[in-house]
């Protein structure tokens, strides 16, 4: 593994919260937690993502696998795959059995849902690859994401939301502007 998606994929692996902003702000951020955990029986850079609301922290109403690779340019490519049974994999997280049954085949690929991150400066920043149509299915509408994030130290900030396919019209998502997330542990980003 590249030196560069090495520290990137060290300083993504942990647990992230935006507690502060959700206290300071309630009506326009919920408390939520974000986990970026590695598999290590999947290829290198495995990671699963395990995203939960404060109140149900082991009740993942987001649950993914990507896959970084390096790409020639040195940009970072982030894979994202969905679970065939989400449900299975719901404890994933906390349960290290199960997290260990994890396989290729348990994994479908998100088509157009992929990231592209580049390191800068202040750290790395990603979003969708340019003329991606991710489609997120949610409040029972077919709707198009559109989604960034910056990685800087123990900081992460993201931005999701959706859009109409039709009207271009947002259907969900943050109104107030980015989350921002503190990382309160670290689980260290190793493959063998």
């Amino acid at each position: 593994m590249e030196p560069s998606l090495q520290r990137f994929l060290s300083q993504l692996c942990g647990e992230f919260s935006n507690q502060q902003q959700a206290f300071d702000n309630p009506p326009f951020f919920a408390h939520i937690f974000i986990r970026y955990h590695p598999i290590e029986q999947l290829q290198p850079g495995s990671i699963l993502i395990c995203q939960s609301y404060a109140i149900q922290p082991k009740d993942p109403y987001r649950l993914r696998v990507v896959k970084a690779e390096q790409l020639a340019s040195g940009t970072i490519k982030l894979w994202n795959h969905c679970f065939r049974n989400p449900q299975h994999f719901a404890s994933a997280l906390f349960d290290k059995q199960r997290r260990q049954e994890i396989r290729e085949q348990d994994l479908m690929v998100l088509d157009q849902c992929h990231y592209q991150v580049i390191e800068k400066d202040d750290g790395y920043h990603g979003q969708l690859e340019k003329d991606c149509r991710c489609i997120v299915h949610r409040d029972g509408k077919d709707t198009i994401l559109v989604s960034s994030f910056h990685l800087s130290g123990d900081n992460l900030s993201t931005l999701d939301r959706g859009y109409d396919p039709e009207t271009h019209e947002r259907c969900w998502g943050s109104i107030a502007g980015e989350y921002h997330f503190k990382k309160s542990s670290t689980w260290s980003a190793t493959w063998d």
